[in-house]
């Protein structure tokens, strides 16, 4: 290891690993919730400690995960709902998630905090839902990470969050933190981890035991607790990309930016408009108000959203340079720059080469609007929509583009385009034309 990434290892640890102190509340704290919730259970019902703050990998500001194991025997909406209730009764500031079991999320004496069901089971082959494998995940982490190694797994978070590839969830698509602890028990080292993932490609690999090998996914680590699953599945193709891609542009050139990047520059409503003047483009897009649905059930809506929606406009023959959604507080927004926004009112419509059968059946068709031009014949015809706005109303009316979004999109929703995304949703408009990688700000 050079002296350089040795000293940047040195300094990234002293900001985000939390000192003997943090450690102790943390600890403490853990206690106390699991205390808390286990005045509410019955003596079958066992609260357990999981996650990242077991394990010792945890960074600065942890979620506490909390599962509790019932008897396989309960009923799955039996569990969930003491579950709500208990953590609406214990935690602050609740939200309910969903991870095939609604969850409870909230805080506990300032602290971020998780409480989920899953079955008491003893070995995976009883496994009812995904989640019972987590505390499977936590025990072999615990018997095989070794101290030292914790640290290169807290390094390994604090990079994937810096350049962000950090989170599986479906507003990230990236690694989780078990899989990072995998690739840290794999390769040895922080450092090992980066000089590996520069040379892969997709479909790679990574057996920690022998197990099912027909996965699809861009990366490939087969889970040591259970030989059917794929822990790297959440990755994206492009959040792999991304993260080869880091890797390459780290080892070349150490810097502490990958892990604490300076973030975005918000660039003003004059400079702004003189960029889109540049481009010479046209920037369209919807806002619609936020589906009142969990955020794990939202981002892959929106998402698929926003696919559709650039399939059906490309179709309909606009050219789509870039497209983005974003998630606010109370709206989502979809932004789409394209060359124009407004079309030639016909267009050229190919018909078949003349030697063939239906040629005649084209110019029948389309009588003295027909004409030959090399061997085929052709039709000028008036296009559906030759505005991006009015396709993608005729979009919304034709297309599913999401159960919880399509009453949102035409009755709620409203058009933006070009001045009004400075006037009105500028930072959303910073971020869009933002083209650097995370490590470049």
């Amino acid at each position: 290891m050079s002296a350089k990434l040795k000293q940047i290892e040195e300094k990234v640890l002293d900001q985000v690993k939390p000192n003997a102190e943090k450690r102790e509340e943390i600890e403490r704290v853990s206690e106390e919730l699991l205390e808390a919730i286990e005045e509410h259970l019955e003596p079958s019902e066992k609260p357990r400690l999981v996650g990242s703050v077991s394990k010792g990998t945890f960074l600065n500001d942890p979620d506490i995960d909390i599962f509790v194991k019932f008897p396989i025997s309960t009923a799955k909406d039996e569990m969930e709902k003491k579950i709500l209730d208990l953590g609406e009764e214990i935690l602050e500031e609740t939200e309910e998630r969903y991870a095939e079991h609604p969850y409870i999320h909230g805080t506990f004496q300032g602290f971020k905090a998780d409480i989920v069901p899953c079955y008491d089971i003893e070995e995976i082959s009883q496994m009812k839902s995904a989640v019972d494998r987590t505390p499977f995940h936590t025990d072999y982490v615990g018997e095989n990470l070794s101290s030292e190694q914790r640290d290169e797994a807290i390094l390994l978070k604090a990079y994937l969050k810096g350049i962000d590839a950090y989170g599986a969830e479906a507003k990230v698509w990236g690694f989780s933190g078990y899989l990072c602890e995998l690739l840290i028990l794999h390769y040895g080292s922080f450092e090992n981890v980066l000089k590996n993932a520069k040379d892969w490609r997709p479909k790679k690999i990574l057996e920690m035991v022998e197990g099912e090998r027909s996965f699809e996914d861009p990366l490939v680590v087969i889970d040591p607790v259970d030989p059917e699953r794929n822990v790297a599945s959440p990755v994206s193709l492009e959040k792999f990309a991304l993260f080869v891609l880091s890797s390459k542009m780290f080892l070349k050139e150490p810097k502490l930016r990958f892990f604490f990047p300076n973030g975005l520059e918000e660039k003003s409503a004059e400079t702004l408009s003189e960029i889109l003047e540049e481009r010479s483009t046209d920037l369209v897009g919807w806002r619609f108000p936020k589906p009142d649905i969990v955020q794990d059930n939202l981002y892959p809506q929106v998402q698929r959203c926003i696919k559709k929606f650039k399939q059906h406009l490309i179709r309909k023959d606009f050219e789509i340079l870039h497209s983005d959604y974003f998630v606010k507080d109370e709206v989502v927004l979809l932004i789409f720059e394209v060359e124009y926004a407004e079309l030639s009112k016909i267009k050229k419509h190919r018909g078949p080469p003349v030697w063939i059968d239906n040629t005649e059946e084209f110019i029948a068709k389309y009588g003295e609007d027909a004409y030959l031009e090399g061997e085929r014949s052709w039709v000028d015809r008036e296009r559906k929509n030759s505005s991006v706005k009015d396709a993608m109303r005729q979009i919304m009316k034709e297309v599913d583009l999401g159960s919880a979004i399509n009453p949102m999109l035409e009755e709620k929703g409203e058009f933006l385009a070009d001045e009004q995304w400075i006037e009105e949703e500028k930072r959303a408009l910073n971020k869009f034309l933002d083209k650097k990688f995370p490590w470049e700000h």
